[in-house]
């Protein structure tokens, strides 16, 4: 989309929003990338300064801007999580393929935490963010233009195992509210191609946490390859398309898949498998009921000292967030998030900057049902001694 098209009145208020939200750190400041935000929200400005106010704490929180470098993606998700940016749509906008029905779910997230999914699909969409914008003439884009991104989500051999296990559709709801709060208006199509008839029970499931906007660029196709492949050289050349989906490209061999590019997921071999049980050595209990949440106090004499933690669940996840007490106040230092620790121990460390009394919570609050025994080493030491 060109910013040329906006209205009168939409530029006045593109303005507005720029004067609006000065005071923040942006990590892109063109006036494309603002008015992604207002599209997103009608625009009304308050309601659009408050979903990109959001968002950028949400970076700030998992350290999004450094993510391309920070993050050193496992051999699991590098070879069987099948997504990868192949080439470009008709308007010279990224096309990404994605074969989740490939995909070993089960096995994925029996070698790789949810969290670490999760996180390296942002990685994919940061790394897709950076390469347009740091190619202008491939991608044929200026200040004024509004990228987006072309998806084919493959769902072949999509079967019952990803649709009942509950860490996949988890992971999956979780992915689309990320992209949802923090990618407005990056997609222009999707094209789910492959559909099979299960897919009509997991959708439902999908739905409510895809908004309206969204929902109409998916496009929904069966197996009639002719009638999908139509559908996506419409808005495709055939030399930026694997040759499988109706395009011309190839692997040097001749392969159609152009799995040089986008791998084919595939089953995860069981050596990649967690242990089934965590290590309890040197590592204390604790208790935490159905419904509540538990307390650590952690005191930190010396700034510059660390704050290690270890711990497991013996059975589901517990959610985890660490505090500074000041005064009666809890201030948030690591964010709350659900950990699903119960095959491989969550390990961390926090830099604390300031002296004071650190607070170590795990929460069961949203389990009615269960309590849940956490095995825990959690210790404060000097930055010489962490560092050895």
């Amino acid at each position: 989309m060109d910013l040329n098209q906006l209205s009168d009145s939409q530029k006045a208020i593109l303005k507005q929003f720029r004067e609006t939200i000065k005071d923040c750190q942006l990590p892109n400041s063109e006036d494309a990338y603002l008015a992604r935000w207002l599209i997103a929200r009608d625009f009304d400005i308050p309601k659009a300064e408050k979903m990109l106010r959001n968002s950028l704490e949400w970076r700030r929180q998992h350290k999004i801007d450094t993510i391309r470098d920070d993050l050193k993606p496992s051999e699991v998700l590098t070879n069987y999580v099948s997504a990868s940016l192949v080439g470009r749509d008709k308007t010279q906008s990224p096309l990404w393929i994605t074969r989740y029905g490939r995909m070993d779910m089960k096995g994925v997230l029996r070698s790789a935490k949810k969290r670490d999914f999760i996180m390296y699909v942002v990685y994919l969409v940061e790394t897709s963010i950076w390469r347009v914008i740091s190619d202008p003439q491939k991608y044929k884009r200026s200040p004024d233009t509004m990228v987006q991104t072309t998806v084919i989500f493959d769902l072949e051999g999509l079967s019952m195992q990803h649709i009942t296990n509950k860490q996949a559709v988890d992971a999956a709801i979780k992915i689309i509210q990320i992209y949802e709060a923090n990618y407005p208006e990056y997609l222009s199509r999707v094209f789910v191609i492959n559909a099979p008839k299960v897919f009509s029970i997991a959708y439902p499931i999908l739905k409510p946490f895809i908004h309206e906007r969204t929902r109409d660029k998916i496009k929904i196709f069966g197996h009639d390859s002719k009638q999908w492949k139509a559908a996506i050289l419409a808005e495709v050349d055939p030399e930026e398309l694997p040759a499988a989906y109706g395009g011309s490209m190839t692997d040097p061999d001749g392969n159609p898949n152009c799995i040089t590019i986008v791998n084919m997921g595939g089953e995860v071999p069981k050596s990649y498998y967690f242990s089934c049980k965590p290590d309890t050595a040197n590592k204390k209990t604790l208790s935490v009921s159905s419904g509540s949440k538990e307390h650590l106090e952690f005191q930190v004499d010396k700034a510059g000292s660390v704050l290690k933690w270890n711990f497991h669940c013996e059975d589901g996840d517990i959610v985890f967030a660490v505090y500074r007490k000041q005064g009666s106040a809890l201030i948030p230092i690591v964010p709350a998030d659900r950990v699903d620790c119960q095959m491989s121990p969550e390990e961390g460390e926090l830099d604390c900057d300031e002296t004071g009394v650190y607070v170590v919570e795990f929460d069961n609050g949203f389990s009615y049902l269960r309590s849940k025994k956490i095995w825990y080493a959690i210790s404060v030491e000097s930055a010489a001694t962490s560092r050895d």
